[in-house]
């Protein structure tokens, strides 16, 4: 029995106010009267000089009394478990994350979720209102208050698992945000609690109102590819697949290799302890474009998480173009030390005539307009378009890194770096400064019109930079985030996040070809798209022509390694109603309550009505 607010309880007062009006003794008249003979009784209550006399067991104080208790138990609301929503506003929150794809016998998680709150639906009293919120990467308000029965059925029914994950913070947040501005709301949330990281982030969080949780499933057993690379050898390709098993028991299978066109090329048994991974490698895979790894575990609760793809490792060379009219031994002899650049040295701008480079770098000069492909500038000496040069300034400070951990300065030392002059640059959309000396900027990075760019203040001969250990390791990181199109394939990546698809420079079109089949024309600038993954994964083709010939490069998308521990956990949240619930249902059942208010309002009715027929009737 829960009682949804007991602070009406004060109104049991009434009860003592009652019996004290019996108990007062009545007020009398002095009448005249042909005999006393048929008063008797009443002269022995009028002897009494007391002003209380004894209670009598009369029948309309006992109606009264049964009345007033009815009256004040409709009050406080009274509810019984009930299958159905448990409160007349009941937020409904599916969880849709990868997890929920896990198979529990004959249906998944997400069909027994989908199935329990349909039951809630089903079972709408009058008066009762649903708000269907889906917990995704973000969460999303399907139905707001909705009492059409037909309505959130449908819109039940809209819902899919995804392979992504879920922010559970963002969805109960949203869901304690509806309930703490609308009085006489719950929370029921049916799920599986979610990863390891999902379930970190719900400390602290709380709703106003009851909260209940239905679980969804009870298996743990599962076994998962965590990571699949490969990379040309000596013999030939070499792969290396690690298997996570998350389940409590050791797991034994079969791995697979196939190629593009679906042939086996190597197989390999395995076998896993409980809550640890085994590595498993491959050598003299024949060459390939992509590898796609297979396995098949006895015990598995999860099929969406045994395959993944993977792109060999980049070898080929970029070509990287040096525009220097004065000639820079330093700056040619480190751009040839990178190793992933074929340099080709330049005394004058281009022209706008040739053909597209993987990386610029113009020292002590600035072309009118940005070429095709990622720039390095060293020293500017004017004012363009896109440049904002302001002069040169005298150094008086040692420079210093504003970011360390950023790609471009990490591991290098300025401490021991002197500069004598530099140019200044002002401010740029999209540029931020990552070396300083006092006030003025030494060092830029950043985009600019869809390219890469970093721009070094002043000149390597009026410092002592070249001469340091520090130069060739920013070189080496300068040339590594400039042309990262030549050194690493493309991703991979989770669904829902934001992935940054280096470009060919000067391709006329391009094509991104999903695992489904579908293309989509790529309409972007520069060397950079940020591509933001959908809800799919597999296998993502990029094509690009340029000059006459296609190149292809591929991607792939998995599901995330934090969606594979299906082990079910329970979603403990705060709860700031008087009905506070926190049982978790293992069986999968929506369980609710059904409040006794109508029934007792409508008892405490007959109780007044037999009270004023027993009063007419003069009993």
């Amino acid at each position: 029995m829960q009682w949804m607010a007991l602070g009406n309880l004060g109104f049991l007062l009434i009860v003592p106010a009652i019996v004290a009006l019996y108990l007062l003794k009545r007020n009398v008249e002095d009448l005249e009267v042909p005999s006393t003979l048929l008063w008797q009784r009443t002269l022995q209550s009028w002897e009494a000089v007391r002003p209380w006399e004894k209670l009598q067991r009369n029948l309309l104080l006992l109606l009264q009394l049964l009345a007033a208790v009815l009256l004040v138990l409709a009050l406080v609301r009274p509810a019984v478990p009930a299958a159905g929503a448990i409160a007349d506003h009941t937020v409904l929150v599916v969880d849709t994350s990868g997890s929920m794809l896990a198979r529990e016998g004959e249906h998944t998680r997400f069909q027994q979720a989908v199935d329990a709150a349909r039951g809630v639906v089903e079972r709408l009293s009058g008066g009762q209102a649903i708000t269907l919120i889906e917990a995704g990467r973000e969460p999303r308000v399907l139905v707001s208050k909705g009492t059409d029965r037909q309505v959130l059925l449908q819109a039940l029914q809209s819902l899919a698992p995804r392979p992504g994950t879920s922010d559970q913070q963002a969805a109960l947040s949203l869901a304690a945000a509806i309930t703490a501005t609308d009085p006489g709301s719950g929370v029921m949330w049916f799920g599986d609690g979610g990863s390891a990281r999902a379930a970190e982030q719900e400390s602290g969080l709380a709703v106003s109102g009851p909260f209940r949780f239905v679980q969804a499933g009870r298996a743990k057993e599962n076994a998962a590819i965590g990571a699949f690379v490969t990379q040309p050898g000596q013999a030939g390709t070499e792969g290396l697949l690690r298997i996570d098993n998350y389940g409590s028991q050791p797991v034994r299978g079969r791995a697979t290799i196939y190629g593009p066109d679906q042939q086996v090329l190597d197989v390999s048994e395995f076998a896993v302890e409980a809550g640890s991974s085994r590595t498993v490698t491959f050598e003299r895979l024949p060459a390939a474009p992509v590898y796609r790894a297979v396995i098949e575990p006895e015990k598995d609760g999860l099929a969406e998480d045994n395959e993944r793809w993977s792109v060999p490792f980049a070898a080929g060379k970029g070509r990287a173009v040096l525009v220097s009219p004065q000639g820079n031994r330093f700056l040619h002899q480190a751009l040839q030390t990178v190793g992933r650049l074929e340099v080709e040295t330049r005394s004058e701008l281009p022209d706008g005539t040739e053909g597209a480079a993987d990386l610029w770098v113009f020292d002590g000069v600035v072309p009118d307009r940005l070429p095709e492909g990622n720039i390095l500038v060293i020293a500017p000496d004017r004012k363009t378009d896109w440049l904002p040069y302001a002069g040169a300034a005298d150094v008086q400070a040692r420079p210093e890194a504003l970011r360390p951990d950023d790609p471009l300065v990490k591991y290098v030392d300025w401490q021991d770096v002197h500069v004598a002059r530099t140019s200044v640059v002002h401010e740029m959309p999209g540029m931020r400064p990552l070396v300083k000396a006092g006030d003025t900027n030494l060092v830029l990075a950043g985009s600019m019109a869809g390219r890469r760019a970093v721009i070094v203040g002043f000149d390597l001969h009026d410092s002592d930079f070249p001469l340091r250990p520090a130069f060739p390791i920013f070189m080496q990181n300068a040339a590594s985030w400039l042309s990262s199109a030549q050194t690493v394939p493309i991703g991979p990546a989770v669904p829902g996040e934001t992935l940054a698809i280096p470009l060919t420079p000067g391709a006329g079109k391009r094509t991104l070809t999903y695992p489904d089949g579908r293309e989509q024309a790529v309409e972007a600038q520069g060397t950079t798209w940020l591509f933001r993954v959908p809800e799919q994964t597999g296998l993502y083709r990029l094509t690009e022509e340029a000059e006459g010939t296609a190149q292809v490069r591929y991607f792939a998308v998995h599901m995330d390694e934090a969606e594979s521990d299906i082990a079910p956990r329970s979603l403990a949240v705060g709860s700031g109603g008087s009905g506070r619930e926190e049982a978790k249902q293992q069986d999968g059942q929506a369980a609710g309550s059904r409040e006794l208010t109508g029934w007792l309002a409508a008892l405490a009715l007959l109780a007044v009505f037999a009270e004023w027929r027993v009063y007419q009737r003069g009993y």
